[in-house]
């Protein structure tokens, strides 16, 4: 039978053949019967010896004579001797080395403890470090999303630019074509329409008629489009009145007084309440009979004002009084004076267009001016 071993003598492993040892080894069938069995032979021969002997060092052994016995006996105990004193030594050096080993691990674990802390400041360091650019780059982040959505509000806003800038094109474009249709119009024909609905003077739809709250906006409304047509007659023919300024706000027209700085505004605000309401249409009247005045001295007038023009005269044109006063017979004056109102500003217009030369004079009916100009006479008082 035959095992590996390593020899306890020199060291070396070795297969271990007990055949030749006239042992009976071969009937074991475990470790332990393999080695009571070799341990009953070693009794029997007289001697001690470790089983993990190689064949070189046993084989010495058995074959020894009685006679020589006890000296391979003293050798052995020799060798054992000596063994046990380089394995005291191997164990006094391993002592040594392993006391050194300690001290060097001591150390070695201190020097590990001292950069495994280190290594944990630096990482706890490192990781603050980094929750901090995380959170830069979170505000980067939100920043980018701020800037892009900011980006398409104005890449929006460029596009609605732009789509009103072709608007604008358009819109300049339908300007310039209408201006080239306008260029052989007048804007006082254009603008400004009167007309007369029998008793009533009418100026673009605003009918003077009975001052009561229902028709308060008509009245309102068309004192605004007077004051505005008078103010544009005034510019063209370069007139700064002394005393007055007109000021066009629609239906909240008003005149200034220079001197006293005194505001008299066009609007009648309660049928009831006429007096400030008065006291702005003499002013208004004032304004006009001056600019009357200017356009005869500088040469204007291109019409005889004898037939054409109604005259005024403080408060009243061709005697009819432009306030408005209580009674039936009064409020027929102050609608035959709003008539004759209209019909200066009708002649004013037809100085323009005579001035201009422009064949827009056709549309002025010269025959509705004399009509409502003149002062009724008992004759044909009914029919105005």
């Amino acid at each position: 039978m035959s095992k590996i071993h390593r020899c306890m003598d020199c060291g070396k492993e070795f297969m271990l053949d007990y055949s030749g040892l006239g042992i009976d080894l071969d009937g074991c069938k475990t470790q332990e019967e393999f080695d009571n069995k070799l341990l009953e032979y070693n009794k029997k021969l007289g001697i001690s010896f470790p089983i993990n002997i190689c064949s070189n060092c046993l084989k010495p052994l058995v074959n020894l004579k009685d006679s020589s016995l006890n000296n391979k006996k003293e050798e052995i105990i020799n060798v054992e001797e000596t063994r046990k004193k380089h394995i005291s030594k191997l164990k006094e050096k391993f002592s040594k080395e392993e006391e050194e080993l300690k001290k060097y691990s001591s150390e070695e674990e201190e020097k590990k403890k001292k950069e495994l802390e280190d290594i944990k400041n630096t990482v706890e360091k490192n990781e603050e470090h980094l929750k901090k650019l995380l959170k830069e780059i979170e505000n980067i982040e939100q920043n980018e999303y701020n800037l892009c959505d900011e980006f398409r509000n104005l890449e929006s806003n460029v596009y609605e630019v732009e789509k009103e800038l072709s608007k604008s094109n358009d819109i300049k474009l339908d300007y310039e074509n209408k201006i080239k249709s306008f260029s052989n119009t007048n804007i006082f024909t254009e603008i400004f329409q009167i007309s007369f609905n029998g008793k009533f003077g009418v100026i673009n739809g605003c009918k003077f008629c009975e001052p009561n709250n229902n028709n308060l906006d008509y009245i309102n409304g068309g004192w605004g489009y007077i004051i505005l047509l008078t103010k544009l007659l005034a510019i063209k023919y370069k007139f700064d009145s002394v005393k007055y300024d007109l000021v066009p706000l629609g239906n909240y027209s008003k005149i200034t007084e220079k001197e006293k700085k005194l505001d008299y505004e066009l609007i009648l605000y309660d049928a009831k309440l006429k007096e400030k309401f008065n006291t702005a249409m003499v002013a208004y009247l004032g304004f006009l009979e001056e600019f009357l005045n200017y356009l005869y001295k500088e040469g204007k007038i291109k019409v005889n004002s004898e037939d054409y023009c109604p005259k005024i005269t403080g408060d009243k044109i061709n005697n009819k009084s432009i306030r408005i006063e209580n009674g039936k017979d009064k409020l027929e004056d102050w609608y035959q004076c709003m008539k004759f109102l209209l019909t200066i500003l009708k002649y004013l217009i037809l100085q323009v267009l005579i001035d201009e030369n422009n064949a827009f004079t056709e549309n002025i009916d010269n025959i509705d001016i004399i009509n409502n100009s003149k002062p009724p006479n008992k004759a044909n008082e009914s029919k105005v």
